[in-house]
């Protein structure tokens, strides 16, 4: 009885032992994998220039969050990202965003100032150069649908700018000309340039018409002032004489 005794108790031990070896490694394991799994996400950190940026964030078109807080006069955005866990102890910091696909031209800027600047927008990482991060940028706002009822929603900046003549598109250079998902993006780029064009909308439709008229203009006042010129000797010749008493 004694040494069934002893024979359980030993059992009743090594399992014990076992089972805090299974604890530990279970406990290790899940560690890992929550250390990658934020290493992957990133969910604390602010990214402030281009080379913060997680290349499997671009790889991945990962959505990102922020506020537009200034706007450069090439176009480009100064946006304050958010993280998707703000700490009040990591510092904010600005991101240099420019609109992928898109050469803001005329009053661009302008618009980008009284539309988007001060707005929360989504950005999408689309490519990192040197001083800035290419992405494409929503923004949200309230358009009117076809039954003409307000409703609020995400507008492509990028697309709305070169609709209505402020920006045009940009030529596409390798990686991003065989990248299936920008090639999406940049159809509704060149489908916007044809609205635009189809329209007439954009400084370029307002200046020369404008400059062909002022052009007429100043020519047909040369041509009255060379005409009146031809006048005025013969005016001045059939003019009455006054003699002095």
């Amino acid at each position: 009885m004694e040494r069934v005794t002893r024979t359980v108790n030993n059992v009743t031990d090594y399992m014990e032992k076992d089972n805090r070896g299974m604890q530990i490694t279970c406990y290790s394991l899940a560690l890992f994998g929550l250390t990658v799994a934020l290493r992957r996400v990133r969910p604390f950190s602010r990214f402030r220039k281009p080379s913060d940026i997680p290349n499997h964030f671009i790889k991945e078109k990962r959505q990102l969050e922020g506020c537009v807080k200034g706007i450069h006069p090439n176009g480009v955005l100064i946006i304050e990202h958010k993280p998707l866990v703000p700490l009040p102890l990591i510092p904010s910091g600005e991101l240099p965003v420019k609109i992928s696909g898109v050469n803001v031209i005329g009053f661009g800027t302008n618009w980008l100032q009284s539309i988007v600047a001060g707005q929360d927008v989504t950005f999408i990482p689309i490519s990192k150069e040197k001083d800035y991060v290419q992405c494409q940028v929503l923004l949200m706002q309230t358009v009117r649908d076809k039954k003409k009822q307000t409703k609020r929603a995400l507008i492509n900046v990028g697309e709305s700018l070169i609709k209505i003549g402020f920006a045009l598109p940009e030529p596409i250079r390798k990686p991003l000309s065989e990248d299936s998902t920008f090639l999406k993006y940049y159809a509704l780029l060149i489908n916007a340039e044809k609205y635009a064009q189809r329209k007439q909308m954009g400084l370029k439709y307002y200046i020369i018409p404008t400059k062909r008229i002022l052009s007429k203009s100043l020519e047909r006042l040369i041509a009255l002032f060379h005409i009146t010129k031809a006048k005025v000797p013969k005016m001045i010749h059939k003019a009455p004489k006054v003699y002095g008493s």
